[in-house]
């Protein structure tokens, strides 16, 4: 509510004419800067201050109305390109977003596929294989998997009967008979069980070298590795067995021929931990030992070792590896009295250490 700036009385800013007076109200008024008070807007001085005033004109009215409309519609215009270009691109982005979905569950079902077919490699059970064409009716692999799934319904009889009797020479025919079956895997596997085991019973280096060389890469090769080496360490060379035969030579032909205590102490350890059922015999009880077939008539012993002399490394009480012996002996007695045996035959097992020294020994 304003005074009209004709009569004075108050009237709204919003009535088209005063109903005091009759001037226009509405659109015919404005606002003196100086003192507020409203005016008309021919009138070019503020009738309350004096204050020059711009004459507002129709036409300047008109003007400013299609100026404040044209910010309107452009404001309009704007927001709805904003609504629209925002539209836009969460639509845009829905659509990537589901065709990646698309796409990556494509690629999934893809390498499922790949995955389940690369595991018909290592089965020979139809229901897998009936289980994939199942699945994958457009597969790629589709006709491949059908043919295979045929083979092996074919060869079915036979692999029956090869199981119930499994050796190296039934799986070999059967592999020649059918070199592209699918049991093809399974059959190197068996193969490769039976001459491991066949390897391990014989337990030599050349045989496990063997083994290796016919399966590089078979299941047992690690294993077979290791018991090369094993085998490898465990091995005598000539070098080996003559100093060893040497040290027992000296033992019987020298030492307990002529019962002699200080050379006896030099073949052995300090005492053997037992000799012919004495346990930690010491160098005077072999000595005794050696008397005890001194009979009256007798002038002395010698003893020759036989040519089957077998040795093997051995680990012995102390944990170290040592050497265990076989070999026979023959005794060859001097008598006065020839009439008497000249000679007797005995099995030896010794046992010596790293240094050739005799841990243990057993006279049958």
């Amino acid at each position: 509510m304003i005074k009209c700036p004709e009569c004075g009385e108050r009237v709204s800013t919003m009535a088209g004419t005063c109903p005091h007076c009759g001037i226009k109200i509405a659109g015919n008024l404005k606002q003196c800067p100086n003192c507020n008070e409203y005016c008309q807007n021919s009138q070019d001085k503020c009738p309350h201050c004096g204050t020059t005033l711009s004459v507002v004109t129709e036409e300047a009215i008109e003007q400013d109305k299609n100026m404040q409309s044209t910010k309107t519609t452009k404001k309009t215009e704007k927001k709805s390109n904003k609504s629209l270009i925002f539209s836009i691109s969460i639509a845009t982005l829905l659509v990537l977003i589901i065709g990646g979905l698309i796409l990556l569950d494509y690629k999934n079902s893809i390498d499922r596929e790949e995955e389940e077919f690369a595991r018909l490699e290592d089965t020979s059970n139809p229901e897998y294989y009936n289980d994939f064409l199942a699945k994958y009716p457009k597969s790629k692999h589709f006709k491949e998997v059908k043919e295979r799934l045929n083979v092996l319904l074919d060869e079915t009889e036979e692999w029956e009967k090869l199981i119930q009797n499994i050796s190296r020479s039934e799986i070999e025919k059967f592999m020649n008979v059918h070199p592209y079956s699918i049991r093809k895997h399974v059959c190197e596997d068996m193969i490769d069980s039976i001459d491991w085991n066949e390897a391990k019973k014989l337990n030599t280096e050349e045989a496990i070298v063997n083994y290796l060389n016919v399966h590089p890469s078979g299941r047992y090769a690690e294993e077979a590795s290791l018991k090369k080496n094993e085998l490898g360490l465990m091995k005598i060379t000539a070098q080996d067995k003559a100093i060893i035969r040497g040290a027992l030579e000296n033992f019987f032909t020298v030492a307990m021929s002529k019962q002699d205590i200080s050379l006896i102490s030099e073949a052995i350890i300090g005492k053997m931990e037992n000799f012919c059922g004495t346990p930690d015999a010491t160098p005077e009880q072999i000595v005794a030992f050696a008397k005890n077939k001194m009979a009256t008539d007798v002038m002395g012993l010698h003893y020759t070792i036989g040519e089957e002399f077998s040795v093997r490394k051995q680990t012995i009480s102390d944990g170290t590896t040592g050497y265990a012996v076989d070999f026979p002996l023959q005794e060859i007695i001097s008598r006065s009295d020839t009439s008497q045996p000249g000679t007797k035959s005995y099995q030896v097992n010794a046992l010596l250490n790293a240094d050739h020294k005799i841990v243990k020994m057993s006279i049958k």
